[in-house]
């Protein structure tokens, strides 16, 4: 501390603090015998020892180093402790500056007629990640160039991010990945993504894959024409067969059934081609939110009826949900509060409840019952409806 005792640092510390938020006051918390003596001093009036803090005026403690220094406080301070005092109110000048400049440019992007891009960016700017950004001297231009390219055609992550941003690894993970799944998730109206799985239905949602041969879809007797593909369908009747997206990419196919069921876990797929072999009509299966390459094999076949699907829990009916939006032609399959009542009770119900349009009854009787039923409780009566045909029972 230069010519001053040790009592002085921390009164000349918090006297700065003050100082840059612009106070007229400071306080020492917790002081030691040496600093009450002092600010007794400073200020001409006794402190008890018992005083847990201790306020003191700017002007006071100003007025005092003048007298005994012949400087001023901010001089002693620039001299004692190195601090200059303006240089960090200027930097959050300069900073918010640039911030506002980084907002600028972004409203002059297209998707600013949008309500959802103003709220990312009013997000972005609460929770400081445009701060970070400024700090790092880095904008959003290049993300934004990626939003505006949306949506994609079910192109790989890889491969949209060297052409967009001229790195493979661009979007892989850190920050950018993060502001474009929020991005994103404003967009389609929805909570942001916590896990991988919902990270990877968001991007696909956008037309983004984050790997090509990774994004598969499982089906059994599913007749489909045009290249390899068709011929390894025709190949594999009665026996389950996995395709990719690459596949579906490279090969032109379409899908020549007029009846698809659709089904969330593999298990049915085994037991149906175990029960009915190549007589079972054509199974698909999205092991779980379904995958690009589901989406891409089903808009292959336009005129298709298609009846789904999945486990009675929030997530099967958010999958139903999302695929009777999608598809014109699809329609709920043994998805009625009937249906959930002769299920056996599984699991407890975890997550967001979601409501069943199809049969609004359906959503109320889950949360009251508060348990989910997976879709082996009904397997039996999802074979019979296979092996029969087409009963009305089956849309229910």
């Amino acid at each position: 501390m230069g010519e001053l005792g040790p009592e002085w640092h921390r009164i000349l510390k918090a006297a700065a603090a003050a100082m840059e938020r612009e106070s007229v006051t400071f306080s020492l918390s917790e002081p030691d015998t040496a600093e009450r003596h002092l600010i007794s001093g400073i200020t001409g009036r006794h402190r008890q020892a018992a005083a847990k803090t201790i306020r003191l005026p700017l002007a006071d403690l100003d007025s005092y180093i003048q007298l005994a220094f012949a400087k001023d406080l901010t001089a002693l301070i620039r001299g004692e402790l190195g601090i200059e005092i303006g240089a960090a109110r200027r930097r959050r000048t300069e900073r918010a500056a640039v911030i506002d400049r980084i907002t600028a440019e972004a409203s002059a992007s297209p998707l600013s007629e949008h309500e959802w891009f103003h709220n990312w960016l009013t997000a972005l700017r609460a929770n400081g990640v445009l701060a970070e950004l400024a700090g790092a001297g880095t904008d959003l231009r290049p993300l934004i160039e990626v939003l505006e390219a949306l949506p994609a055609a079910d192109e790989p992550l890889p491969v949209i991010s060297e052409r967009l941003l001229s790195d493979t690894k661009a979007l892989a993970s850190g920050r950018s990945r993060t502001m474009l799944l929020r991005a994103l998730a404003a967009w389609r109206g929805v909570e942001n993504p916590v896990d991988s799985e919902s990270e990877r239905e968001l991007l696909e949602w956008a037309g983004i894959v984050s790997d090509d041969i990774a994004s598969q879809v499982l089906v059994l007797n599913l007749p489909v024409e045009g290249g390899p593909v068709g011929e390894w369908m025709r190949a594999a009747r009665g026996i389950p067969f996995r395709l990719t997206l690459q596949q579906l990419r490279r090969e032109p196919v379409f899908v020549t059934a007029p009846l698809i069921h659709i089904v969330e876990n593999p298990s049915i797929i085994r037991a149906a081609a175990d029960a009915l072999g190549a007589a079972c009509p054509p199974l698909v299966c999205s092991e779980g939110v379904p995958s690009a390459a589901l989406y891409r094999l089903l808009g292959t076949a336009p005129d298709a009826r298609i009846r789904w699907r999945a486990d009675f829990d929030w997530t099967g009916l958010r999958i139903v949900r999302r695929g009777l939006e999608r598809f014109p032609n699809a329609e709920p399959w043994r998805m009625s509060t009937t249906d959930y009542r002769i299920g056996a009770p599984g699991i407890a119900l975890r997550g967001n409840r979601t409501e069943s349009p199809w049969d609004p009854g359906l959503s109320p009787v889950m949360e009251i019952r508060g348990t989910a039923v997976m879709e082996e409780s009904l397997l039996p009566v999802l074979l019979s409806d296979m092996r029969n045909g087409d009963p009305a029972s089956a849309l229910q």
